[in-house]
């Protein structure tokens, strides 16, 4: 009991020190690790370097992937550029299983005393320090837990497992045991990490240590797809791309092991002395091995393997929608020019919106998916303009410009809002069995405004006042529809509560297209600025 108590503790701060790491890398060197990853898809090998280096700092193959497939769904990435940097994240997890075979008891030590002394004299609450803080500390769990799960086997009784090890074990076995394994750890090293310290107390020897292994890494590759979830078309292409990387690997060294067997070489022989009689050195160079093997083919034909991906999950509606058009990481180098970029941008997803209401057409079709994928989209794209944005401001902009690109983020609060408003109400609409003649009427209505914003962006200047005007307070006319909804008998009681919210949401989207149009009248927005520019020149 005190052995299985042993190692599920370090299991338990593995994975708490694993998720910490990754939490406060991310938070750290989130938008430098997104820079790294867009220069690394000059070449394929570029990206493989670039891919270990991002594996080895999270230690999470699929962290790499989820970052990767951000770049992707926004545009900055295609997925060609990113399968090398996917394959290499699977590389840079190879370095806790080396780790593991070496005994850093005495750097746990040293790492959780620095963690200690950071927070009582308070570093950790400086905003540069917090998350190097978070840092240490997860990797000082991350090796703690490592230290655990290494010791607690030393502990188990071996004449009462040694009957079953030598009759049980057997090649199909083990490879279940390691797809078990990940399935249940959602990691190939953790896995990896049980084997090794089985093997290095004698409890297994290298030839089930071979099958784990090798079962571990498919498992893994296989758990991703339960991991992604409801992700489809690009997102899930990265997925196909991890699990074609481990199973690869896996075939090869299968293939080199039996080869070897066939050949009159005994291979756990050739394996140990790959490691230099170290039974742990031994399993770290098969994990490296499974990974290189599977991480190089899929990164040097990117082109076949981007065939492939596509052809197991196609491109859908919103991948299409998530992708900007104007914004872009070359497009930051002159201010001016981002500006006018981040502008037309928020100007395309204004656009959008009339698209974003219900289609009250009863001819048959997939209208509200297309609508729903459409929305997804759009906020895809909204967070894209918004780095964008951000990441011009930290650039340090001039006064004027400065003021403008606050000006634009404040513009896009309020798209961001219209497009969530018209989401919802089109979802209250559609959800009626038969639409009611109210509800009809608003959506008409609010198609009809909307309508009019996007009109007044090719229009006349003053076409923006007149949007605001027709906007203005309609407090005293709604409150009276809600007042009828209320005490008439017309309607069911939820239909009437399905009105209610319609109406508060109609009111609500009306105000945030006065609030647009208010910010978007040139007397409030470009003649300022290009005031601004001509007192600096």
């Amino acid at each position: 009991m005190t052995v299985f108590a042993e190692m599920m503790a370090g299991l338990g701060l593995l994975f708490m020190g694993l998720a910490a790491m990754s939490t406060h890398l991310q938070q750290a060197t989130g938008r430098k690790v997104r820079v790294l990853l867009h220069a690394a898809t000059r070449s394929p090998v570029a990206g493989l370097v670039c891919g270990a280096v991002a594996g080895a700092a999270t230690q999470s193959s699929n962290a790499v992937a989820v970052i990767s497939g951000n770049l992707v769904r926004s545009g900055a990435l295609s997925a060609r550029d990113a399968i090398p940097v996917v394959a290499g994240g699977n590389l840079g997890t190879a370095l806790l299983v080396f780790i593991a075979a070496i005994d850093l008891r005495l750097v746990v030590l040293y790492l959780v005393a620095l963690a200690g002394f950071a927070v009582h004299f308070r570093l950790d609450r400086r905003p540069a320090w917090r998350d190097w803080v978070g840092v240490v500390l997860g990797l000082a769990l991350v090796l703690l837990g490592l230290d655990f799960i290494k010791s607690a086997p030393r502990h188990m009784e071996l004449t009462a497992l040694a009957p079953w090890l030598a009759t049980g074990l057997t090649p199909v076995v083990a490879f279940a045991a390691g797809l078990a394994a990940a399935g249940i750890s959602q990691s190939s090293s953790t896995s990896a990490i049980l084997v090794l310290a089985l093997a290095q107390i004698g409890i297994i020897g290298l030839d089930d240590a071979f099958y784990i292994v090798l079962g571990a890494n498919l498992g893994a590759g296989l758990s991703t797809l339960v991991a992604s979830g409801g992700l489809e078309g690009t997102g899930r292409q990265l997925c196909y791309v991890h699990i074609l990387v481990k199973a690869i690997g896996c075939l090869v060294l299968f293939l080199a092991w039996e080869g070897a067997r066939l050949a009159g070489i005994d291979p756990a022989t050739a394996l140990l002395a790959a490691g230099h009689h170290d039974i742990a050195a031994s399993v770290s160079f098969l994990f490296l091995a499974l990974q290189l093997a599977g991480a190089l083919p899929v990164a040097l034909a990117r082109k076949a393997t981007e065939r492939l991906a596509v052809a197991l999950s196609p491109p859908t509606a919103e991948d299409h929608a998530s992708r900007p058009r104007f914004v872009h990481e070359q497009g930051l180098g002159e201010p001016a020019t981002a500006l006018d970029l981040s502008q037309k941008e928020t100007e395309r997803l204004i656009r959008r919106l009339p698209r974003l209401l219900p289609d009250l057409d009863p001819a048959p079709g997939t209208r509200e998916e297309d609508r729903t994928a459409l929305w997804r989209g759009s906020a895809a794209v909204a967070r894209a303009i918004d780095h964008f944005i951000v990441a011009l401001i930290e650039r340090r902009l001039p006064r004027e410009e400065l003021h403008v690109a606050l000006q634009q983020q404040a513009q896009l609060e309020m798209v961001r809002a219209l497009q969530d408003a018209l989401h919802e109400f089109s979802d209250v609409v559609e959800a009626f069995p038969r639409t009611p003649p109210l509800a009809f009427n608003l959506s008409e209505s609010l198609r009809t405004i909307v309508l009019s914003l996007v009109d007044a962006l090719d229009g006349a200047p003053q076409d923006f006042e007149i949007l605001a005007e027709l906007t203005s307070d309609r407090s005293e006319l709604l409150n009276r529809l809600r007042r009828n909804l209320v005490s008439g008998a017309a309607h069911g009681e939820e239909e009437a509560r399905g009105l209610l919210h319609a109406t508060s949401l109609f009111e609500r989207a009306l105000w945030l297209v006065r609030r647009i149009a208010v910010a978007l009248r040139p007397s409030g927005n470009e003649a300022k600025r290009d005031k601004a520019l001509a007192e600096g020149a």
